[in-house]
């Protein structure tokens, strides 16, 4: 029997495009702007490796041995936590929050820890954006792909290529993307060789490739496809959009207005509304901005959240080779508003669905999936643009008072969020 990958709950990783052995799945944009898989049944042998790495299929069980306080079931195994930022202030500056990232590949390829390190870059074109992996092997050229990319990214060229050139590699990937990976380690040998290293990203979803477009036209007053050029982050932190028209006109917007304008809360399918894992679980080192521990940021500092013995071995050899700075801060600081968000229970989840949920729902969770509902509707129709665009100036004066009424019941979901709460504000 032929497998439906249609039927899955698709985040648009892309391992099963990439790991397919007959290249019978297909990568291609659907019309709200998300990539989906597709697939070739002249090609498809039916091996089923797709359903076996899809992050998104028998979630439960991935990562969750060993979990036994309320930490660990919200951000998933760790062995520390802290504050991580660039010894290079032009890297720091021009990173979404302290470029640990790039300091830390940077510091494997001149080190020659490994070949080559796989991250995305971003594109734009006729007014969609997306990101796509490419395979860095000049330490030079790693700062090209700092930044924060808030689209669908295509990691199925530069996975191909590492695996057929066998290079050891260190890759910066989103949850979904890990999780699938770490699934596929149990098949492929191989991958797992190749794969030396995981940078992870806190990820609350993938906004499609149409959301910066309705942000540019709707804030900006700008036709999307007459622009060159967008950076979503930079400008030290929390830092700024830049958005540059092929007259070489600038607009800088800060970057959570452009992020909150409705292309953060809107734009995405729902498997990442359904997604548990907003802190990257499965990840060596996880990486976040640090928005629960806003304390002398400077130009910009990344949260770090180091998950194994190999992810603190990276971390101290950047740190003792002058590639990085580090300070450590209680774990507590590595859950955010959104990671008790993922792991609240979603009542549209459906039967049969069993996620790594820990939190029971509240008022205030069954309305963010109502708004997300709501808002995601008018998303999906560029003639409705508008009509978000007011929905989302006016939506708080809807929700504000049910959500006050959920805290004042101390329920559970709010129960949990302003325990946790306090406990930033008194650290």
């Amino acid at each position: 029997m032929r497998i439906d990958i249609s039927r899955f709950p698709c985040s648009g990783c892309g391992i099963c495009v990439a790991l397919c052995p007959n290249e019978a799945i297909k990568f291609k944009f659907s019309t709200q702007g998300h990539l989906r898989p597709t697939l070739d049944e002249n090609r498809c042998t039916n091996c089923g490796l797709c359903a076996k790495v899809c992050p998104f299929m028998n979630v439960t069980g991935e990562g969750e041995a060993g979990r036994t306080n309320l930490m660990t079931n919200l951000v998933g195994k760790y062995l520390k936590v802290g504050l991580a930022w660039s010894t290079d202030e032009t890297i720091r500056f021009n990173s979404a929050s302290g470029g640990a990232a790039t300091s830390i590949f940077k510091y494997l390829l001149e080190e020659r820890v490994v070949d080559a390190v796989l991250c995305p870059r971003i594109r734009v074109k006729r007014g969609a954006v997306f990101g796509r992996y490419g395979v860095v092997c000049n330490p030079g050229e790693i700062v090209k792909y700092a930044g924060s990319i808030y689209a669908p990214v295509d990691i199925t060229g530069a996975l191909r290529e590492a695996l057929r050139k066998r290079l050891h590699v260190a890759l910066v990937g989103l949850p979904c993307q890990i999780r699938a990976l770490r699934k596929s380690f149990r098949y492929l040998p191989h991958l797992r060789e190749s794969v030396k290293i995981i940078l992870g990203l806190y990820c609350y979803n993938v906004p499609s490739s149409k959301a910066a477009k309705y942000a540019i036209r709707t804030m900006l007053k700008v036709n999307p496809e007459r622009i060159s050029r967008l950076a979503f982050r930079g400008y030290g932190w929390p830092g700024y959009t830049t958005v540059v028209t092929i007259d070489g006109i600038t607009f800088k917007v800060p970057s959570s207005t452009f992020y909150g304008s409705g292309l953060g809360q809107y734009f995405y399918g729902r498997s990442c509304l359904l997604c548990p894992d907003h802190t990257a679980e499965l990840a060596d080192i996880s990486l976040a901005d640090p928005w629960t521990y806003q304390r002398d940021i400077g130009a910009g500092k990344t949260l770090v959240v180091i998950r194994t013995k190999l992810g603190l071995e990276i971390l101290r050899g950047a740190v003792e080779s002058g590639y990085l700075k580090f300070e450590e801060i209680p774990a507590l600081y590595a859950v955010q508003y959104t990671t008790l968000l993922k792991k609240a229970v979603k009542v549209s989840a459906g039967r049969g669905v069993v996620y790594p949920y820990v939190i029971p729902p509240s008022i205030a969770t069954v309305l963010h999936e109502i708004d997300y509902l709501v808002g995601s509707s008018l998303a999906g129709d560029e003639r409705l643009w508008g009509l978000l665009r007011f929905y989302v100036k006016t939506r708080h004066f809807l929700f504000k008072p049910l959500i006050t009424l959920d805290y004042l019941l101390n329920l559970g979901f709010s129960r949990v969020v302003s325990k946790v709460s306090k406990a930033w504000i008194a650290g």
